[in-house]
């Protein structure tokens, strides 16, 4: 078999032309067509598969950027948030400045006019402690003064804080002892038959008088004068429907000849409050009150301590009077704020309570 291959080739101008191949060269051409075939094919895929990969690279530094600029805009965005939030701290630490300067002024302010109500409202006591001392004397009730004992101690107060505590309690016991004090009328009816000897209504025979007979209509309403605790209430012979009330500091008063009561044996009562009601009972020619006053179990004239309201108007009008106007936190008070009635006792107690809450406080 021969090596070679013969190849006529023929053209167009039926020109022939010969060729001759070796069955090497044409097998070593064939591998060489196949390998370069082979070449292009994987540079192809390569190439195509370099331009994916550049095209998911070009994606991934596209997104990149997009994140760097989103990126930007959030550190910038923080940026602005920061500045707004240290203007913010800025303003909030100038805000707390002027409430601190505000409320420095204000507790200032509030001491001093605390201060000012504690000096007005000692004066106002000292004053009504001298009012209520003098009526006391007036009607023959003699005020003790306080006195240190051997027994006694406690912290030591400068003057000022020691005179207004003891103002204070000058002004309790003074309150306490006019309270307990019976002063003004049972019932508004004038004085029929006075305490003392006088000719007896029934029997026309002259004889003692313990009390005084008071003019009012059937059923009018009576008041205790002074805070107390009701002793007796019930038929008392002579005097009828009768109630009998303890004031506790050597005082009792007694109401008699009454329609009914409205108060039973135990109670506690108030100045001021309904006991009973005007009547006839008893050995009584008509309806009127027999009003009794006793200290020490003996009975004393009630005119006087019945006259007190109008003494201490009038007392108060002298000492208003007598004394220039005065400016400032110890200003007088009018004759009207030191009439000594159930509502100004129980302010004037209340107001005690409230300067000793403020003392402590303060």
């Amino acid at each position: 078999m021969s090596d070679h291959i013969h190849i006529i080739i023929t053209g167009a101008k039926e020109t022939a032309r010969n060729i001759f191949l070796s069955r090497k060269k044409l097998k070593l051409g064939l591998a060489l067509s196949v390998a370069f075939l082979g070449i292009s094919a994987m540079g192809a895929i390569i190439s195509t598969r370099l331009l994916v990969e550049n095209s998911n690279l070009n994606a991934q530094v596209a997104a990149m950027n997009v994140r760097l600029i989103e990126t930007s805009q959030e550190r910038r965005s923080y940026a602005n948030r920061i500045d707004d939030l240290l203007s913010a701290n800025d303003d909030l630490l100038s805000v707390n400045t002027n409430l601190l300067t505000t409320k420095t002024s204000q507790t200032a302010a509030f001491d001093s006019e605390k201060e000012a109500l504690v000096n007005q409202t000692l004066a106002e006591f000292n004053e009504r402690n001298q009012l209520i001392e003098n009526i006391m004397k007036s009607i023959g009730v003699q005020v003790k003064k306080r006195k240190p004992t051997a027994n006694s101690g406690g912290p030591y107060l400068p003057p000022s804080e020691a005179q207004q505590e003891d103002l204070l309690l000058r002004t309790d016991k003074n309150l306490d002892l006019l309270r307990r004090t019976p002063l003004g009328r049972p019932l508004p009816g004038a004085i029929s038959s006075a305490f003392g000897y006088r000719e007896d209504p029934v029997n026309g025979k002259t004889g003692f008088h313990s009390g005084v007979d008071m003019v009012a209509d059937r059923g009018d309403k009576i008041v205790a004068t002074a805070d107390g605790t009701v002793i007796f209430a019930d038929n008392n012979g002579y005097y009828g429907r009768f109630v009998e009330i303890s004031h506790g500091n050597g005082f009792t008063t007694s109401f008699s000849h009454l329609l009914e009561y409205k108060v039973k044996k135990g109670d506690k009562v108030k100045r001021g409050q309904l006991i009973g009601l005007v009547g006839s009972s008893g050995r009584s020619t008509g309806a009127h009150l027999h009003y009794e006053l006793c200290r020490n179990g003996q009975p004393i004239n009630p005119a006087t301590f019945m006259q007190t309201a109008e003494f201490s108007k009038v007392v108060a009008t002298k000492e208003v009077q007598a004394r220039a106007p005065k400016k400032g936190l110890a200003a007088s008070t009018s004759p009207a704020k030191k009439s000594l009635s159930k509502k100004t006792i129980a302010k004037t107690s209340a107001v005690a309570v409230k300067i000793r809450k403020t003392r402590k406080k303060g």
